[in-house]
């Protein structure tokens, strides 16, 4: 087919594509412009090109503030422990729903699993809170009848509970949700190898390990490499719905500090900075941890 033909017959696609090439460079390319207040003196009055240039001074700033130190330590350690926790349960949750035999039963599994996604964080906090609440809340009612405490625990207020706290309702949140991706993956998986491995007498367990599990290596690979990248981001909804003035010392990150810097105090080139800093290092770690892939397999993503 020649190239004018090929035009033709796939221009109303072409058109199409047009919608989101614009919203990509709109939203995403021209506010990078913005970047350029991390280096300026930023005053509204004068706008950005008015504005006086610092170059990293506000960056020198930054790393002496102990604040944003905490913030970033928070964002680290609440990152870390949700890879590690949440990307391998995902996992075999995704290998389990797989190994249920009941059709019918493995579709209501899956949309249980998948409701919580559709929740606002605003709707979970409120009901974290009530599970929690010294007054109302089912979890203080059951410890104290156990006799397991005299009273009743303000959970919310204490700096111990709420990383565990915050890692159990992303979890809840996006387990089933994130079994998707693996659940395509599994379902391009040959039926013939596992035709194969029962004829060879290989129970279910050992069909999942030997050619679920590697059928699926390249998925778990590019979204692990993703996912180192976003050790220095943490979302911004549902740490804002949790925390409080109480519990900053270990929950504010730098979503929150951002915002509170940027939209509460005003300091736009300060919070600018700050996201910049965030992203360059994230961008950085997705290199090391694909880097890091090519080493041990061939599936990366450049």
């Amino acid at each position: 087919m020649s190239r004018k033909r090929r035009l033709k017959k796939y221009l109303p696609l072409y058109f199409l594509l047009i919608i989101p090439i614009v919203h990509q460079i709109m939203f995403n390319y021209i506010p990078m412009y913005g970047v350029v207040i991390a280096f300026k003196d930023f005053n509204m009055s004068k706008g950005i090109l008015g504005s006086e240039w610092i170059g990293f001074e506000i960056f020198a700033k930054i790393f002496k503030d102990a604040f944003f130190l905490r913030a970033f330590r928070n964002t680290v350690i609440l990152s870390f422990m949700t890879l590690i926790v949440n990307f391998p349960l995902t996992i075999i949750f995704a290998l389990l729903i797989n190994e249920l035999a009941n059709l019918r039963f493995k579709k209501v599994i899956q949309t249980i699993s998948y409701l919580p996604h559709f929740l606002s964080w605003i709707v979970v906090s409120g009901f974290v809170y009530q599970l929690l609440s010294p007054q109302v809340g089912i979890l203080n009612y059951i410890l104290v009848n156990l006799d397991i405490i005299d009273k009743p625990i303000h959970f919310v207020v204490k700096n111990s509970v709420f990383r565990s706290i915050f890692l159990v309702s992303g979890l809840w949140k996006s387990i089933g949700w994130g079994t998707i991706i693996y659940l395509a993956a599994i379902a391009g998986i040959e039926t013939s190898q596992y035709e194969a491995a029962i004829i060879d007498g290989a129970n279910r367990f050992q069909r999942a390990i030997y050619i679920t599990l590697p059928g699926i290596t390249p998925t778990i690979t590019i979204l692990l490499i993703l996912s180192v990248g976003r050790l220095t981001t943490v979302g911004f909804d549902q740490v804002f719905n949790l925390y409080n003035t109480a519990i900053y010392e270990v929950s504010d990150v730098i979503s929150t500090f951002v915002y509170r810097k940027g939209l509460v105090d005003a300091k736009y080139n300060y919070s600018t900075a700050v996201g910049l800093f965030q992203n360059v290092v994230g961008f950085m770690l997705v290199f090391t941890a694909n880097a890091f892939a090519k080493k041990f397999n061939e599936y990366t993503i450049i």
